[in-house]
């Protein structure tokens, strides 16, 4: 004869052998936003009652969302129909929309805000530039670029190290420390300053004075290394010949030589502690950090030899 547990037991067992499978509605909307990757689900519809039964369905993967700031739509027949594998899947109430509009969530850059971005990059480096009033016109850029949803970041690389000689400049954007774009962004960079410029013609070869330079202000973006003042051109040396008006800068001046070809000089040879001296005759011009060609008059013997300081090269032995 059964006992009153054991048949309480049976009746549970019955009861639950019988419940139907929980019953899930879920609402298709006509119109969602998006920001990841792939659709799932819970991104384009109202799922109930919640529990576990609704997450699950919640995170079915759908398709992949369109490119950011575009919208893609989904019919909702083909959608259901490709959902009728899943287990319980005929316990599902559907409703709501026919077709769903699936936009994806992005960051529009504009034309504007690149060249806001070139300016913010250059007014961080005016420190490394030259006293100049800088500015930079943009030749060709993107109209707009839409990046994904989330933190953005980007750096900026000039063209060139030295960043008045750069024509372009790449912007590398990241989006939550990811990079998802590449920009490559052209342009017209000036940079106005005072600069000692030649107040005549300057022949090659001669050692440029103070009346022959003058102050003149203009665009030194292309100029590599000029000098802002007078006292510095002083005493240099023309590399080749300067037509008045023209800049001076590294490409047409440099120092004299403090060694010229024919001058007699002191050769010091070093090894470790010891050193000897002996005499020699310059073959060639030499400057502070140059090797030059020297004679060795005891040995009548040609040597490489540093330009230390007039008159001093060194060599090692």
């Amino acid at each position: 004869m059964p006992t009153k547990t054991s048949l309480h037991c049976l009746v549970l067992l019955l009861l639950f052998a019988a419940a139907p499978a929980l019953a899930i509605n879920i609402q298709l909307h006509e119109q969602v936003q998006v920001s990841t990757p792939f659709i799932r689900l819970g991104d384009i519809a109202s799922i109930a009652p919640k529990g576990r039964e609704a997450k699950k369905w919640a995170e079915q993967r759908i398709s992949r969302s369109p490119e950011p700031g575009k919208s893609k739509i989904l019919q909702s027949a083909s959608l259901i129909a490709s959902l009728r594998h899943i287990k319980n899947a005929e316990n599902i109430h559907w409703n709501g929309a026919e077709h769903v509009t699936v936009s994806r969530r992005g960051i529009e850059i504009s034309k504007e805000k690149i060249k806001r971005i070139i300016a913010e990059f250059i007014g961080k480096n005016l420190k490394k530039l030259p006293d100049a009033d800088v500015r930079f016109t943009l030749v060709r850029a993107p109209e707009i670029i839409i990046l994904p949803a989330g933190k953005l970041s980007y750096t900026v690389m000039p063209s060139r190290h030295g960043i008045l000689s750069s024509s372009s400049f790449s912007i590398i954007f990241k989006v939550d420390g990811k990079t998802v774009k590449n920009c490559t962004v052209r342009g017209k960079l000036e940079a106005m300053a005072e600069v000692a410029a030649a107040a005549v013609n300057v022949r090659k070869g001669s050692i440029i004075t103070a009346d022959q330079i003058e102050l003149i202000r203009q665009d030194i973006s292309k100029l590599d290394t000029p000098y802002p003042s007078i006292d510095q051109v002083v005493g240099l040396l023309a590399k080749r010949t300067i037509r008045a008006g023209r800049a001076f800068d590294s490409h047409n001046v440099e120092p004299p030589p403090v060694i010229k070809k024919g001058e007699p000089v002191k050769i010091i040879a070093d090894r470790g502690a010891l050193q000897i001296t002996t005499n020699g005759v310059a073959i060639m011009d030499g400057r502070p950090g140059d090797f030059i060609r020297v004679k060795n008059i005891r040995s009548n013997r040609l040597v490489y030899c540093r330009v230390d300081a007039p008159g001093i090269v060194s060599v090692e032995f």
